[in-house]
């Protein structure tokens, strides 16, 4: 009878053990341990987690294919746990799409974060608008609205284009005027798109003026009456004040209200350049090369903002580009680019570069996209604390080609960059782990034509010729729209860091 208990009991104890050992082989799956076969330990697993344009992807870790169960309907992201630790490759695909792929690293308990992967469509549907002899244009702060300037025979014209309903407004013609040939010098709208500046040349006297036109087409106003001088530049609309303007004339900066036309105000003299902001004008005084700021309607006594200044001083024409009264960038036309920066552990005032074209603040103010002709940088005004971290006064180099670069500018998620050269618009992350995904947009049919990103509405408008060698103004859709408040209209919801916000 003993003897006949011990194989029950032997019975019942292994089916005990095999309970309690399946058991925690299951909670320790669920909670991310798995079993690593070379070690013969259980090994707490790591994740990668991601977001993707678009949003319906595939998800490849060492090319097993991971369900779209993984993607989380509340954020829109994808979660993949219980990866045992080690080197994997990491593809991201979509039919109609260009691939995107990386090498990554898994570590124990940690979760690897890509919060801006893009996609790139093979191919873009382009929508053309009737803009026949489009030089230039210039989209408005409102959604929706750009200024054309076009040029067809002896004409000179400004188009208003709506790329919601796809329709063109003429607002100005003339055969006295030719539009500026300064590529700075852009057509300048009023905050509430109800009018524009048209920096013009006249014909027969090869001088500079400014035309203020209304929107819709009312009447036009020549700045050359009003300021009653020629010696006019740097014409920006006040963005506190409706129909309110300044200039500058003879190296001074002057206010005036179109309202009240006669009563002209001086509101800085001998300075190089100034920029509006939204917490007040900044201007760099000459001959000590001193940023100062005020308020914009010229009224208060003006602060020191800048210490010292850039220590290339032998071409004082600096412009300045003014995110906050902490981070102001500076550029002359010898291409000397200055940054100056109080971050949050240190203040720095260094040069970026000494042959650069332009520059370009994120909307959040941490980061400023810098370019020439063959190079793109990121600097890093403030540490950045989403995957892959940089930290404060970083530098980082993004690309460089044998070819010409142009068009340089930050896209909508300010994690990647837009770029054209030659006949082709490129996208490239910053995103520095393994390589750099550069995939190609779109073609043009002409080389060095004007390409904008236009945050507000999600289009990229360009200027490119059509199949009659007409030059026309045509958007396409980038990136598209993923997730019900982008299609209703309310804008981005990509995962970035705190405080993303507005562009200047």
């Amino acid at each position: 009878m003993e003897d006949s208990e011990i194989p029950k009991k032997i019975f019942w104890w292994t089916l005990f053990v095999l309970f309690w050992v399946v058991s925690a082989t299951i909670i320790g799956y669920a909670f991310g341990y798995r079993f690593n076969f070379k070690r013969g330990v259980f090994v707490y697993g790591g994740s990668v987690s991601m977001k993707t344009t678009p949003l319906d992807s595939d998800i490849y870790i060492n090319n097993v294919l991971y369900s779209s169960k993984k993607l989380n309907r509340l954020n829109n992201s994808y979660h993949i746990d219980g990866i045992q630790p080690g080197d994997y490759s990491l593809e991201v695909k979509s039919p109609g799409y260009a691939t995107w792929s990386k090498k990554i690293s898994i570590h124990s308990g940690i979760s690897t974060e890509f919060w801006n992967v893009v996609l790139t469509k093979n191919e873009y549907i382009k929508t053309s608008y009737d803009t026949k002899g489009a030089l230039r244009f210039f989209v408005s702060p409102r959604k929706n609205l750009t200024a054309v300037a076009l040029q067809n025979e002896n004409d000179f014209a400004i188009n208003v284009v709506n790329a919601q309903d796809k329709t063109v407004e003429n607002i100005f013609k003339s055969s006295d005027y030719v539009f500026t040939d300064n590529a700075k010098e852009n057509i300048e709208w009023t905050p509430q798109a109800h009018r524009i500046i048209i920096p013009v040349i006249k014909k027969d006297t090869q001088k500079k003026n400014y035309l203020i036109a209304d929107i819709p087409a009312d009447q036009v106003l020549n700045l050359q009456d009003i300021a009653h001088t020629d010696d006019l530049s740097h014409v920006r609309w006040d963005p506190k004040t409706k129909n309110a303007l300044f200039y500058m004339s003879g190296g001074n900066l002057y206010r005036v209200d179109l309202d009240s036309p006669t009563e002209i105000r001086q509101v800085a003299k001998n300075i190089a350049s100034y920029e509006l902001a939204s917490s007040g004008l900044y201007y760099f005084q000459l001959p000590e090369g001193i940023v100062y700021k005020t308020n914009t309607d010229g009224t208060d006594d003006p602060s020191q903002i800048t210490l010292s200044p850039p220590s290339h001083m032998d071409d004082p024409n600096y412009q300045i580009i003014v995110y906050d009264k902490n981070r102001i960038v500076f550029l002359n036309p010898s291409h000397d680019l200055y940054v100056y920066n109080q971050g949050e552990s240190n203040d720095y005032f260094q040069q970026l570069s000494s042959n650069a074209l332009g520059s370009q603040f994120s909307d959040d103010g941490k980061k400023l996209l810098y370019w020439n002709e063959h190079e793109i940088n990121v600097y890093f005004a403030r540490k950045w604390d989403v995957q892959p971290m940089r930290n404060e006064n970083d530098i980082l180099p993004i690309t460089r080609y044998s070819d010409v670069m142009s068009n340089i500018q930050w896209s909508r998620d300010y994690e990647h960059v837009i770029f054209s050269t030659s006949k082709q618009v490129k996208f490239i992350e910053t995103d520095q782990r393994d390589h750099r995904n550069l995939m190609d947009l779109f073609k043009l049919n002409s080389d060095n034509n004007q390409i904008t990103n236009n945050n507000s509405d999600g289009l990229i408008y360009f200027i490119d010729t059509n199949s009659d060698g007409a030059s026309m103004l045509n958007t396409i859709e980038f990136p598209e729209k993923t997730t019900l408040l982008e299609n209703l209209g309310f804008g981005a919801t990509a995962p970035t860091d705190t405080n993303a916000g507005k562009q200047k």
